[in-house]
Protein backbone atom coordinates (compact mmCIF):
# COMPACT_ATOMS: atom_id res chain seq x y z
CA UNK A 1 0.00 0.00 0.00
CA UNK A 2 2.94 2.13 0.78
CA UNK A 3 4.52 1.24 -2.26
CA UNK A 4 1.55 2.41 -4.55
CA UNK A 5 1.14 5.70 -2.49
CA UNK A 6 5.11 6.29 -3.35
CA UNK A 7 4.48 6.23 -7.32
CA UNK A 8 1.19 8.28 -7.49
CA UNK A 9 2.78 10.41 -5.76
CA UNK A 10 5.68 10.47 -8.21
CA UNK A 11 3.12 10.28 -11.02
CA UNK A 12 1.87 13.68 -9.64
CA UNK A 13 5.27 15.16 -9.24
CA UNK A 14 6.19 14.72 -12.86
CA UNK A 15 2.93 15.50 -14.09
CA UNK A 16 3.33 18.68 -12.20
CA UNK A 17 6.97 19.79 -13.80
CA UNK A 18 5.52 18.89 -16.89
CA UNK A 19 2.45 21.56 -16.41
CA UNK A 20 5.16 23.97 -14.36
CA UNK A 21 8.43 23.57 -16.12
CA UNK A 22 8.36 24.36 -19.79
CA UNK A 23 11.12 21.84 -21.55
CA UNK A 24 14.30 23.04 -23.43
CA UNK A 25 14.82 20.74 -26.62
CA UNK A 26 17.18 23.31 -28.62
CA UNK A 27 19.15 21.52 -30.94
CA UNK A 28 18.50 18.23 -33.45
CA UNK A 29 17.65 15.31 -31.84
CA UNK A 30 17.50 11.78 -33.93
CA UNK A 31 14.55 9.62 -33.11
CA UNK A 32 14.97 5.74 -34.26
CA UNK A 33 12.38 2.78 -33.46
CA UNK A 34 12.91 0.82 -30.29
CA UNK A 35 14.07 -2.37 -30.36
CA UNK A 36 10.12 -3.49 -29.62
CA UNK A 37 8.20 -1.72 -32.41
CA UNK A 38 5.04 -2.77 -30.18
CA UNK A 39 6.37 0.18 -28.09
CA UNK A 40 5.55 3.82 -29.12
CA UNK A 41 7.63 6.56 -28.27
CA UNK A 42 6.29 9.39 -26.44
CA UNK A 43 8.13 12.71 -26.81
CA UNK A 44 9.01 14.55 -24.01
CA UNK A 45 9.40 11.70 -21.77
CA UNK A 46 6.79 10.60 -19.62
CA UNK A 47 4.05 12.67 -21.29
CA UNK A 48 0.39 10.71 -21.51
CA UNK A 49 -0.97 11.62 -24.23
CA UNK A 50 -4.60 11.46 -23.02
CA UNK A 51 -3.39 14.96 -21.44
CA UNK A 52 -2.66 18.43 -22.03
CA UNK A 53 0.75 18.40 -24.54
CA UNK A 54 3.45 19.86 -22.05
CA UNK A 55 4.77 23.22 -21.96
CA UNK A 56 7.71 24.14 -23.99
CA UNK A 57 9.75 27.20 -23.34
CA UNK A 58 10.31 30.58 -25.64
CA UNK A 59 13.39 31.19 -27.10
CA UNK A 60 15.17 28.23 -29.23
CA UNK A 61 14.94 25.98 -31.92
CA UNK A 62 14.13 22.27 -32.29
CA UNK A 63 14.33 19.72 -34.35
CA UNK A 64 13.49 15.68 -34.91
CA UNK A 65 14.68 13.87 -37.00
CA UNK A 66 12.34 10.58 -37.27
CA UNK A 67 14.14 7.52 -38.86
CA UNK A 68 12.19 4.90 -40.87
CA UNK A 69 13.66 2.01 -41.84
CA UNK A 70 12.93 0.22 -45.16
CA UNK A 71 10.24 -2.05 -44.98
CA UNK A 72 8.57 -0.05 -42.28
CA UNK A 73 6.05 2.99 -41.95
CA UNK A 74 5.64 5.33 -38.64
CA UNK A 75 2.22 6.21 -37.14
CA UNK A 76 2.35 9.83 -35.99
CA UNK A 77 0.42 12.48 -34.05
CA UNK A 78 0.82 15.38 -32.33
CA UNK A 79 -0.83 17.72 -29.85
CA UNK A 80 0.22 21.06 -29.91
CA UNK A 81 -1.05 25.04 -29.38
CA UNK A 82 1.23 27.47 -30.87
CA UNK A 83 0.89 31.34 -30.51
CA UNK A 84 1.26 33.07 -34.09
CA UNK A 85 4.83 34.43 -33.38
CA UNK A 86 6.04 30.79 -33.59
CA UNK A 87 5.82 27.68 -36.55
CA UNK A 88 5.80 24.37 -36.15
CA UNK A 89 6.26 22.55 -39.38
CA UNK A 90 6.37 18.55 -39.84
CA UNK A 91 8.09 17.60 -43.58
CA UNK A 92 8.01 14.34 -45.13
CA UNK A 93 9.72 11.66 -46.96
CA UNK A 94 8.86 13.16 -50.35
CA UNK A 95 9.85 17.17 -49.08
CA UNK A 96 5.79 18.29 -48.75
CA UNK A 97 5.64 20.40 -45.74
CA UNK A 98 2.90 20.77 -43.04
CA UNK A 99 2.67 23.80 -41.01
CA UNK A 100 0.54 23.32 -37.81
CA UNK A 101 -1.04 25.68 -35.69
CA UNK A 102 -3.33 23.86 -33.25
CA UNK A 103 -3.38 20.25 -33.89
CA UNK A 104 -5.05 16.97 -30.96
CA UNK A 105 -3.34 13.82 -32.22
CA UNK A 106 -4.17 14.25 -36.05
CA UNK A 107 -3.23 11.21 -37.82
CA UNK A 108 0.26 10.95 -40.01
CA UNK A 109 0.94 8.20 -41.96
CA UNK A 110 4.68 8.35 -43.28
CA UNK A 111 6.89 6.53 -44.79
CA UNK A 112 10.97 5.86 -45.26
CA UNK A 113 13.63 6.89 -45.28
CA UNK A 114 13.13 9.70 -42.79
CA UNK A 115 10.62 12.90 -41.89
CA UNK A 116 11.42 15.72 -39.81
CA UNK A 117 9.58 18.12 -37.25
CA UNK A 118 10.75 21.81 -36.97
CA UNK A 119 9.60 23.68 -33.99
CA UNK A 120 10.74 27.69 -33.81
CA UNK A 121 9.71 28.61 -30.58
CA UNK A 122 9.59 32.54 -30.45
CA UNK A 123 7.28 32.46 -27.39
CA UNK A 124 6.08 29.45 -25.19
CA UNK A 125 3.77 27.19 -26.09
CA UNK A 126 2.09 23.66 -25.98
CA UNK A 127 3.93 20.55 -27.84
CA UNK A 128 3.51 16.54 -27.35
CA UNK A 129 4.41 14.12 -29.87
CA UNK A 130 3.72 9.94 -29.83
CA UNK A 131 5.33 8.02 -32.96
CA UNK A 132 4.48 4.16 -33.35
CA UNK A 133 6.32 1.95 -36.31
CA UNK A 134 5.04 -0.66 -37.95
CA UNK A 135 6.04 -2.95 -40.76
CA UNK A 136 4.51 -3.06 -44.01
CA UNK A 137 1.96 -5.88 -44.74
CA UNK A 138 2.47 -7.76 -48.13
CA UNK A 139 0.43 -5.92 -51.21
CA UNK A 140 -1.55 -8.30 -53.87
CA UNK A 141 -2.14 -6.18 -56.22
CA UNK A 142 -4.98 -5.15 -58.55
CA UNK A 143 -5.13 -3.51 -62.22
CA UNK A 144 -7.80 -1.68 -63.96
CA UNK A 145 -7.16 0.55 -66.76
CA UNK A 146 -8.28 4.11 -68.03
CA UNK A 147 -8.81 4.88 -72.24
CA UNK A 148 -9.11 8.01 -74.18
CA UNK A 149 -12.45 8.99 -74.95
CA UNK A 150 -13.93 6.65 -71.90
CA UNK A 151 -15.92 6.71 -69.16
CA UNK A 152 -13.96 7.87 -65.81
CA UNK A 153 -13.10 5.15 -63.27
CA UNK A 154 -14.33 5.69 -59.74
CA UNK A 155 -12.31 3.77 -56.87
CA UNK A 156 -13.42 4.08 -52.99
CA UNK A 157 -11.18 3.62 -49.91
CA UNK A 158 -11.25 0.27 -49.45
CA UNK A 159 -10.20 -0.51 -53.16
CA UNK A 160 -6.42 0.55 -51.68
CA UNK A 161 -5.91 -1.88 -49.30
CA UNK A 162 -3.93 -4.76 -51.10
CA UNK A 163 -2.55 -1.54 -53.75
CA UNK A 164 -3.78 -0.84 -56.92
CA UNK A 165 -2.63 -0.27 -60.16
CA UNK A 166 -3.80 1.97 -62.71
CA UNK A 167 -2.76 1.78 -66.37
CA UNK A 168 -3.42 4.36 -69.13
CA UNK A 169 -2.41 4.54 -72.18
CA UNK A 170 -0.62 7.92 -71.71
CA UNK A 171 -0.88 9.23 -68.85
CA UNK A 172 -2.47 8.60 -65.66
CA UNK A 173 -5.01 11.66 -64.13
CA UNK A 174 -5.98 11.39 -60.54
CA UNK A 175 -8.56 13.40 -58.45
CA UNK A 176 -8.96 12.80 -54.91
CA UNK A 177 -12.58 13.59 -53.32
CA UNK A 178 -12.99 13.86 -49.31
CA UNK A 179 -14.93 11.98 -47.23
CA UNK A 180 -18.29 12.15 -47.70
CA UNK A 181 -18.95 11.13 -43.68
CA UNK A 182 -20.04 14.79 -42.09
CA UNK A 183 -20.06 13.86 -38.28
CA UNK A 184 -16.41 14.17 -38.14
CA UNK A 185 -13.75 15.01 -40.07
CA UNK A 186 -12.29 12.10 -41.42
CA UNK A 187 -10.01 13.81 -44.27
CA UNK A 188 -6.66 13.55 -42.19
CA UNK A 189 -7.06 9.79 -42.93
CA UNK A 190 -6.68 9.99 -46.15
CA UNK A 191 -3.11 10.51 -45.51
CA UNK A 192 -3.18 6.14 -45.11
CA UNK A 193 -3.02 5.93 -48.91
CA UNK A 194 -0.08 6.84 -50.57
CA UNK A 195 0.17 7.36 -54.01
CA UNK A 196 3.26 5.92 -56.29
CA UNK A 197 4.47 7.01 -59.73
CA UNK A 198 4.48 4.39 -61.27
CA UNK A 199 3.55 0.53 -61.02
CA UNK A 200 3.87 -0.52 -57.89
CA UNK A 201 4.78 0.60 -54.40
CA UNK A 202 8.73 0.43 -55.25
CA UNK A 203 8.22 3.05 -57.40
CA UNK A 204 8.68 7.04 -57.25
CA UNK A 205 6.42 7.98 -53.87
CA UNK A 206 5.07 11.17 -54.20
CA UNK A 207 2.62 11.58 -51.51
CA UNK A 208 -0.87 10.75 -50.18
CA UNK A 209 -4.03 11.35 -51.21
CA UNK A 210 -4.86 14.19 -48.60
CA UNK A 211 -2.11 16.07 -49.98
CA UNK A 212 -3.41 15.86 -53.75
CA UNK A 213 -7.09 17.03 -51.87
CA UNK A 214 -5.63 19.81 -50.11
CA UNK A 215 -3.76 20.86 -53.06
CA UNK A 216 -7.20 21.30 -55.08
CA UNK A 217 -5.84 20.37 -57.84
CA UNK A 218 -5.28 16.73 -59.91
CA UNK A 219 -2.06 14.87 -59.74
CA UNK A 220 -0.80 13.69 -63.37
CA UNK A 221 1.36 10.57 -63.33
CA UNK A 222 4.84 10.91 -65.51
CA UNK A 223 4.29 7.48 -66.95
CA UNK A 224 1.57 5.41 -68.13
CA UNK A 225 1.01 4.05 -64.34
CA UNK A 226 0.18 5.46 -61.29
CA UNK A 227 -0.28 2.84 -58.05
CA UNK A 228 -2.38 3.58 -54.67
CA UNK A 229 -1.89 1.93 -52.01
CA UNK A 230 -3.12 2.34 -48.14
CA UNK A 231 -0.75 1.63 -45.35
CA UNK A 232 -3.32 0.14 -42.67
CA UNK A 233 -6.04 -2.15 -44.29
CA UNK A 234 -9.95 -1.39 -43.19
CA UNK A 235 -10.33 2.40 -43.51
CA UNK A 236 -12.76 2.13 -45.84
CA UNK A 237 -15.85 3.61 -43.84
CA UNK A 238 -13.69 6.83 -44.56
CA UNK A 239 -15.93 7.14 -47.56
CA UNK A 240 -13.73 9.01 -49.78
CA UNK A 241 -12.79 8.31 -53.37
CA UNK A 242 -10.98 9.39 -56.35
CA UNK A 243 -11.62 9.88 -59.90
CA UNK A 244 -9.17 8.07 -62.41
CA UNK A 245 -8.88 9.35 -66.27
CA UNK A 246 -6.77 8.36 -69.27
CA UNK A 247 -5.25 11.85 -69.26
CA UNK A 248 -5.75 12.46 -72.42
CA UNK A 249 -9.27 13.46 -72.44
CA UNK A 250 -8.52 16.06 -69.95
CA UNK A 251 -5.11 17.74 -71.11
CA UNK A 252 -6.69 21.08 -72.90
CA UNK A 253 -7.83 21.94 -69.36
CA UNK A 254 -5.25 24.71 -67.30
CA UNK A 255 -7.09 23.85 -64.23
CA UNK A 256 -9.24 20.22 -63.33
CA UNK A 257 -11.08 20.07 -60.13
CA UNK A 258 -13.39 17.39 -58.44
CA UNK A 259 -16.89 18.73 -57.41
CA UNK A 260 -17.54 17.39 -53.54
CA UNK A 261 -21.17 18.46 -52.31
CA UNK A 262 -21.24 16.74 -49.25
CA UNK A 263 -24.37 18.68 -47.46
CA UNK A 264 -26.58 17.87 -50.45
CA UNK A 265 -29.72 19.70 -48.91
CA UNK A 266 -28.37 22.93 -49.12
CA UNK A 267 -26.96 24.53 -52.26
CA UNK A 268 -23.35 24.66 -53.25
CA UNK A 269 -22.10 26.26 -54.53
CA UNK A 270 -18.60 25.63 -57.31
CA UNK A 271 -16.25 28.31 -58.39
CA UNK A 272 -14.32 28.17 -61.77
CA UNK A 273 -11.44 30.73 -62.62
CA UNK A 274 -10.37 30.18 -66.10
CA UNK A 275 -8.83 33.99 -66.00
CA UNK A 276 -5.20 31.53 -66.70
CA UNK A 277 -7.10 28.96 -69.32
CA UNK A 278 -9.55 26.89 -69.32
CA UNK A 279 -11.13 25.38 -66.42
CA UNK A 280 -12.98 22.61 -65.83
CA UNK A 281 -14.68 20.42 -62.99
CA UNK A 282 -16.01 17.25 -62.67
CA UNK A 283 -19.04 15.90 -60.58
CA UNK A 284 -19.86 12.50 -59.70
CA UNK A 285 -22.88 11.12 -58.52
CA UNK A 286 -24.85 8.20 -58.50
CA UNK A 287 -28.16 9.31 -59.86
CA UNK A 288 -29.00 12.94 -60.57
CA UNK A 289 -28.21 16.61 -59.71
CA UNK A 290 -29.47 19.96 -60.17
CA UNK A 291 -28.33 23.36 -61.06
CA UNK A 292 -30.46 26.05 -59.64
CA UNK A 293 -28.48 29.07 -61.00
CA UNK A 294 -25.12 30.18 -62.92
CA UNK A 295 -23.53 33.44 -62.34
CA UNK A 296 -21.26 34.48 -65.08
CA UNK A 297 -20.18 37.74 -67.15
CA UNK A 298 -21.03 38.20 -70.71
CA UNK A 299 -17.53 37.62 -71.77
CA UNK A 300 -17.51 33.56 -71.51
CA UNK A 301 -19.22 30.02 -72.14
CA UNK A 302 -19.95 27.35 -69.98
CA UNK A 303 -19.99 24.11 -71.38
CA UNK A 304 -21.45 20.96 -69.88
CA UNK A 305 -20.91 17.13 -70.55
CA UNK A 306 -22.12 13.73 -69.63
CA UNK A 307 -19.58 11.84 -69.15
CA UNK A 308 -16.27 12.73 -71.00
CA UNK A 309 -15.87 15.00 -72.95
CA UNK A 310 -16.52 15.38 -76.43
CA UNK A 311 -18.86 17.14 -78.87
CA UNK A 312 -21.23 13.60 -78.87
CA UNK A 313 -21.37 14.23 -74.85
CA UNK A 314 -22.11 17.91 -74.87
CA UNK A 315 -25.47 18.89 -73.32
CA UNK A 316 -25.59 22.28 -73.25
CA UNK A 317 -23.77 25.74 -73.77
CA UNK A 318 -24.67 28.31 -71.14
CA UNK A 319 -23.87 32.22 -71.35
CA UNK A 320 -24.55 35.09 -69.73
CA UNK A 321 -27.72 36.10 -71.83
CA UNK A 322 -29.26 32.02 -71.49
CA UNK A 323 -28.03 30.74 -68.15
CA UNK A 324 -31.10 32.43 -66.59
CA UNK A 325 -33.97 31.03 -69.00
CA UNK A 326 -31.49 27.46 -69.15
CA UNK A 327 -31.89 27.10 -65.69
CA UNK A 328 -32.59 25.53 -63.20
CA UNK A 329 -31.48 22.33 -64.82
CA UNK A 330 -31.54 18.19 -64.49
CA UNK A 331 -28.53 16.18 -65.04
CA UNK A 332 -29.03 12.74 -65.17
CA UNK A 333 -25.15 10.49 -65.06
CA UNK A 334 -22.99 9.36 -63.22
CA UNK A 335 -20.05 12.15 -64.46
CA UNK A 336 -21.30 15.57 -65.48
CA UNK A 337 -18.22 17.99 -66.51
CA UNK A 338 -18.01 21.44 -66.36
CA UNK A 339 -15.81 23.68 -69.12
CA UNK A 340 -15.25 27.33 -68.60
CA UNK A 341 -13.69 28.93 -71.53
CA UNK A 342 -12.46 32.38 -70.12
CA UNK A 343 -13.20 34.29 -67.02
CA UNK A 344 -14.58 33.33 -63.89
CA UNK A 345 -18.41 31.26 -63.66
CA UNK A 346 -20.10 30.37 -60.25
CA UNK A 347 -22.39 27.45 -60.61
CA UNK A 348 -25.12 26.21 -57.68
CA UNK A 349 -26.12 23.00 -57.62
CA UNK A 350 -28.58 21.01 -54.97
CA UNK A 351 -29.87 17.31 -54.75
CA UNK A 352 -33.41 18.52 -54.27
CA UNK A 353 -35.73 19.32 -57.30
CA UNK A 354 -38.15 21.32 -55.10
CA UNK A 355 -35.35 24.08 -53.88
CA UNK A 356 -34.25 23.73 -57.66
CA UNK A 357 -37.94 24.73 -58.90
CA UNK A 358 -36.96 21.94 -61.47
CA UNK A 359 -40.56 21.07 -61.83
CA UNK A 360 -42.52 24.30 -62.60
CA UNK A 361 -41.66 26.34 -65.42
CA UNK A 362 -42.06 30.40 -66.00
CA UNK A 363 -42.73 31.47 -69.66
CA UNK A 364 -39.37 31.55 -71.60
CA UNK A 365 -37.87 28.40 -69.80
CA UNK A 366 -35.81 26.63 -71.63
CA UNK A 367 -34.39 23.13 -70.76
CA UNK A 368 -33.65 19.39 -71.69
CA UNK A 369 -35.09 15.69 -70.49
CA UNK A 370 -32.16 13.22 -70.63
CA UNK A 371 -31.81 9.85 -70.13
CA UNK A 372 -29.30 8.65 -67.13
CA UNK A 373 -26.32 7.17 -69.54
CA UNK A 374 -26.98 9.39 -72.82
CA UNK A 375 -24.69 9.19 -74.95
CA UNK A 376 -23.56 5.70 -74.09
CA UNK A 377 -24.57 2.57 -75.54
CA UNK A 378 -26.51 0.98 -72.48
CA UNK A 379 -29.62 -0.72 -71.65
CA UNK A 380 -29.87 1.23 -68.54
CA UNK A 381 -31.93 4.34 -70.04
CA UNK A 382 -35.01 4.89 -68.70
CA UNK A 383 -36.44 7.44 -67.09
CA UNK A 384 -39.82 9.56 -66.66
CA UNK A 385 -40.63 13.71 -65.71
CA UNK A 386 -42.80 16.44 -66.47
CA UNK A 387 -42.90 19.96 -65.91
CA UNK A 388 -45.53 22.49 -65.39
CA UNK A 389 -46.41 25.99 -66.59
CA UNK A 390 -46.92 28.43 -63.75
CA UNK A 391 -49.06 30.27 -66.15
CA UNK A 392 -52.63 29.32 -66.69
CA UNK A 393 -51.47 27.89 -70.39
CA UNK A 394 -48.18 28.77 -72.56
CA UNK A 395 -46.71 27.68 -75.63
CA UNK A 396 -44.88 24.64 -74.84
CA UNK A 397 -42.13 23.33 -77.38
CA UNK A 398 -40.32 20.03 -78.03
CA UNK A 399 -37.71 18.25 -80.11
CA UNK A 400 -36.02 15.22 -79.82
CA UNK A 401 -33.09 13.22 -80.59
CA UNK A 402 -33.91 10.94 -82.92
CA UNK A 403 -30.58 8.65 -82.00
CA UNK A 404 -33.04 7.82 -78.95
CA UNK A 405 -35.17 5.19 -80.83
CA UNK A 406 -33.42 1.43 -81.64
CA UNK A 407 -34.50 -1.74 -81.03
CA UNK A 408 -37.48 -1.99 -78.99
CA UNK A 409 -36.94 1.40 -77.02
CA UNK A 410 -39.96 3.48 -77.05
CA UNK A 411 -40.28 7.28 -75.81
CA UNK A 412 -43.99 8.80 -74.95
CA UNK A 413 -43.74 12.60 -75.25
CA UNK A 414 -47.05 14.34 -74.03
CA UNK A 415 -48.48 18.04 -73.49
CA UNK A 416 -51.48 18.33 -71.30
CA UNK A 417 -53.75 21.43 -70.29
CA UNK A 418 -55.50 21.35 -67.28
CA UNK A 419 -54.27 17.26 -66.98
CA UNK A 420 -56.26 16.69 -70.41
CA UNK A 421 -54.03 15.87 -72.77
CA UNK A 422 -53.88 18.08 -76.30
CA UNK A 423 -50.62 16.34 -77.88
CA UNK A 424 -48.90 13.08 -77.82
CA UNK A 425 -46.49 10.85 -79.79
CA UNK A 426 -44.79 7.45 -78.98
CA UNK A 427 -42.01 6.77 -80.87
CA UNK A 428 -40.75 3.96 -81.36
CA UNK A 429 -38.82 2.07 -85.08
CA UNK A 430 -42.02 2.38 -86.51
CA UNK A 431 -42.88 5.87 -85.97
CA UNK A 432 -39.47 8.33 -85.79
CA UNK A 433 -39.70 11.40 -84.26
CA UNK A 434 -39.38 14.81 -86.94
CA UNK A 435 -38.84 17.98 -86.20
CA UNK A 436 -39.97 20.58 -83.57
CA UNK A 437 -43.47 19.72 -82.02
CA UNK A 438 -45.72 22.39 -80.14
CA UNK A 439 -49.03 22.67 -78.50
CA UNK A 440 -50.71 25.24 -76.15
CA UNK A 441 -50.96 23.67 -72.96
CA UNK A 442 -49.55 23.89 -69.16
CA UNK A 443 -47.75 20.35 -68.87
CA UNK A 444 -45.24 18.69 -70.74
CA UNK A 445 -44.58 14.51 -69.55
CA UNK A 446 -41.97 11.83 -71.26
CA UNK A 447 -41.46 8.60 -70.76
CA UNK A 448 -38.55 6.89 -72.31
CA UNK A 449 -38.23 3.00 -71.91
CA UNK A 450 -35.02 0.98 -73.34
CA UNK A 451 -37.41 -2.78 -72.89
CA UNK A 452 -34.52 -4.51 -73.15
CA UNK A 453 -32.79 -2.61 -75.65
CA UNK A 454 -29.29 -1.33 -75.86
CA UNK A 455 -29.53 2.47 -76.77
CA UNK A 456 -27.62 5.76 -76.59
CA UNK A 457 -30.79 7.27 -74.44
CA UNK A 458 -32.83 10.21 -75.15
CA UNK A 459 -32.67 13.58 -75.44
CA UNK A 460 -35.71 15.94 -75.50
CA UNK A 461 -35.36 19.75 -75.53
CA UNK A 462 -37.87 21.55 -74.33
CA UNK A 463 -39.68 25.32 -74.31
CA UNK A 464 -42.30 27.59 -72.79
CA UNK A 465 -43.13 30.22 -74.04
CA UNK A 466 -45.95 33.03 -73.65
CA UNK A 467 -48.92 32.13 -75.19
CA UNK A 468 -50.79 34.74 -77.53
CA UNK A 469 -52.95 34.93 -80.71
CA UNK A 470 -49.78 35.70 -82.63
CA UNK A 471 -48.45 32.21 -82.15
CA UNK A 472 -51.01 29.97 -83.63
CA UNK A 473 -49.41 31.41 -86.91
CA UNK A 474 -47.72 28.04 -87.88
CA UNK A 475 -44.52 29.92 -90.07
CA UNK A 476 -43.86 32.28 -87.24
CA UNK A 477 -44.11 29.54 -84.93
CA UNK A 478 -41.70 27.38 -87.00
CA UNK A 479 -39.15 30.29 -87.82
CA UNK A 480 -39.28 30.95 -84.10
CA UNK A 481 -38.14 27.42 -83.13
CA UNK A 482 -35.95 26.94 -86.04
CA UNK A 483 -33.47 30.06 -84.37
CA UNK A 484 -34.39 28.61 -80.77
CA UNK A 485 -33.17 24.79 -81.72
CA UNK A 486 -29.88 26.55 -83.36
CA UNK A 487 -28.80 28.49 -80.73
CA UNK A 488 -29.91 26.19 -77.86
CA UNK A 489 -28.05 22.91 -78.95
Amino acid sequence: MDRCFKIFIWCLMVSQVLADDPYKCAGTQTIDPPNNISNPILYPSGWDKNHFAPQYAAGQNCSWIINVPKGMFAFFQMTANTNQSSVLKMTDSTGYVTTIDTTNMEPYFLMDPSFRVDLQANEAGEFGMRIAWYKVNPTYPTSWQVHPNSTPLTLFAGDFDNSTVIEAETRVNLLALPSTLSITDLNPYLRNTQVFDGPSINSTHVGNLHQVLRNGQRYISTGKYLTLWSLIAGYNNVGNSVILQDYFDVKDFKTYKPISCIFDFIVCDVSLDARQGTAAAIRYNPSYFFVRDISMPDTNKLSVYTDFVTDAHRLSDYTSSNSKTNTPQKFNGKYITFVLNQDQATVSMVLDGTKAAWSSAVDSRRGFFTSPNYALNSSQQDYEDRIKSFSKVSNISYTVDRSAISGAATLNVAILSSQKVVSENNYSTTNFPGGAVWAVGDTITVKYQANGAVTTGSFVSFGFDRYNSATTNNILISIVLTIWITLFR
